[in-house]
């Protein structure tokens, strides 16, 4: 892809110092608007949960008391570089932030960055559907992503479900992880354990029922899958993020703007839908991704796991809301169908646009064969959420819906 602009080592470190004085101190005026906003659509106030040992060790159950100690450090630091969370942004708030300055740094990497002044700021709101929505703030005329409260946790209960599916043995010395994403030896884990299909049709039919995926119940997992389904929450949430930004970066909200009323009567600028934009913001969201976790050390098939796991979670969410509604996976509302046509279709252009960049770089020969090697594993997550939807979850949730279990009712709204 062919960058914005091309700047030297000098040029990328003043870029990113600039950018992270704006990420600690943002414009007030930016901040008054957007805590007015969160005040006026947020359903409620989350609690403060501080990042100390005990909730790392909450999340990270089988860290080393050495590794937890590094990682609270690790966290302190960060929390000194980042701006302190309003009153509406919960536990996910330095997650976010995290995430956000990985994404600045994949920037200034691929030279994409054409206003190094004025990066956007990511902020944690509730309103009702697991995603990420980019705004421009009035007056300021900052950009301002936000981020689903939920979203986190959502793709967090997705990864560590799909991890536990699949089958891992002991670490390589080396300390490489080893698993099998064969579709048949998946099969055969699910067969010889339940544990994987329930956890799954869990986080799935809380989602469905309570509207929060955090209403699922907790659970540990071997230190094997900790590892994958980091891997593999890493690359979904650092994509859903990279989209948003992504919009930013190619000037959506600049050249084909729609205004809304705001909070107290402002004009508030969205983000025009198309699906041509929506193309674009994946194209530039998976190059960041890919530049984040290959810097990270994992191949391009780890970063598109993530991707698909995130597109897939969202089309499995809408399908059991509707099997819950009505019986049936297909009686989706207007709006609900719009929704799963789009993430398919996502899913198959960003499918298209690899195969397409990786035949550009090497030449169709060559690609064609090293096309037959990496779509082997390429779309191993996307199989996986597909054999436990229709094996185990969807007739779990027409069971349900004879039962009488409806969804929450946050989707009739």
């Amino acid at each position: 892809m062919d960058p914005l602009s091309v700047r030297s080592d000098d040029e990328d470190y003043e870029f990113l110092r600039r950018v992270r004085l704006r990420r600690r101190e943002p414009n007030p005026d930016t901040m008054t608007f957007l805590e007015r906003l969160q005040e006026g659509i947020c359903q409620r106030r989350p609690p403060q949960v501080p990042l100390n040992n005990e909730a790392i060790r909450s999340m990270r159950p089988n860290l080393t008391e050495a590794e937890l100690a590094d990682l609270s450090r690790y966290f302190a630091e960060v929390a000194s570089s980042i701006r302190p969370p309003t009153q509406f942004e919960g536990s996910h708030h330095q997650k976010v932030q995290l995430c956000a300055a990985e994404i600045d740094e994949a920037v200034a990497r691929l030279g994409r960055w054409p206003n190094a002044d004025n990066p956007p700021l990511f902020a944690l709101m509730e309103y009702g559907h697991v995603n990420a929505r980019t705004i421009r703030a009035p007056h300021t005329g900052d950009h301002i992503v936000l981020v689903d409260t939920e979203l986190m946790q959502f793709l967090f209960q997705f990864s560590k479900a799909v991890a536990l599916a699949i089958p891992t043995g002991p670490p390589a010395p080396n300390g490489i992880l080893c698993y099998a994403t064969n579709i048949d030896d998946v099969r055969a884990h699910l067969q010889s354990t339940r544990e994987p299909s329930r956890r799954f049709a869990s986080v799935v039919f809380h989602y469905a029922t309570t509207g929060r995926a955090s209403s699922a119940e907790s659970y540990r997992v071997p230190p094997a899958t900790e590892r994958l389904y980091g891997i593999i929450m890493q690359s979904a949430q650092t994509f859903a993020l990279a989209h948003e930004y992504a919009h930013v970066l190619d000037g959506h909200l600049r050249d084909g703007r729609r205004d809304v009323t705001g909070v107290d009567g402002e004009r508030v600028s969205l983000s025009r839908w198309a699906m041509g934009l929506e193309m674009k913001a994946d194209r530039i969201g998976l190059d960041l991704t890919a530049d984040i976790m290959g810097k990270a050390g994992y191949d391009i098939n780890f970063t598109y796991w993530g991707v698909e796991l995130f597109l897939c979670a969202n089309e499995i969410a809408l399908k059991a809301i509707s099997l819950l509604r009505t019986g049936d996976e297909h009686g989706l509302q207007d709006a609900e169908k719009h929704q799963v046509a789009l993430f398919h279709a996502r899913r198959t252009a960003l499918d298209f646009l690899f195969h397409t960049d990786l035949e550009k770089k090497v030449g169709k020969a060559a690609s064609d064969r090293a096309w037959s090697q990496i779509e082997k594993g390429l779309h191993a997550v996307r199989d996986i959420m597909d054999l436990l939807w229709e094996e185990d979850v969807a007739p779990f949730l027409k069971v349900a819906h004879a039962d009488g279990v409806r969804p929450a009712a946050v989707w009739e709204s």
